[in-house]
């Protein structure tokens, strides 16, 4: 295990799992336009009697895509990463205290964590490729 030695609280860890590959480990906290996985706007029949504030198109309906990444709701507050050569993973909620957790509780949450799925750059989420960007 390796941590950078400071006060901070540790944000990156490395382990070795029992077949002798090196695991990254490290939290990741998705930014609060990423887990606007739901939509939070109020129907017009529910609005109070104020005016709209906006004018022009209506943004939501044009061709374009929301240039944001989205997020599952299962990883909307946060997961672990768990990344060795060629594979990555991710683990949610993230376990407490697993900054202070040994090698062998690390490598036991990487091995129920759900490897995480490289897109091609273009691709749809949710579309297995059967779409693309553009």
């Amino acid at each position: 295990m390796v941590n950078s030695g400071r006060a901070n609280p540790v944000t990156h860890k490395t382990f070795k799992d029992k077949q002798g590959r090196i695991w990254d480990v490290w939290q990741v906290h998705p930014s609060a336009a990423e887990r606007r996985f739901f939509q939070r706007r109020v129907d017009d029949e529910v609005r109070s009697d104020e005016p709209e504030r906006r004018t022009g198109l209506d943004r939501r309906t044009g061709e374009l895509r929301d240039p944001r990444a989205h997020v599952a709701a299962e990883f909307a507050y946060g997961w672990l990463c768990f990344e060795t050569a060629g594979e990555k993973r991710r683990l949610a909620p993230v376990p407490e205290g697993w900054d202070r957790a040994d090698d062998e509780t690390i490598e036991q949450w990487c091995c129920v964590a759900k490897p995480a799925v490289r897109r091609k750059t273009g691709e749809i989420r949710g579309t297995g490729g059967a779409e693309k960007l553009g």
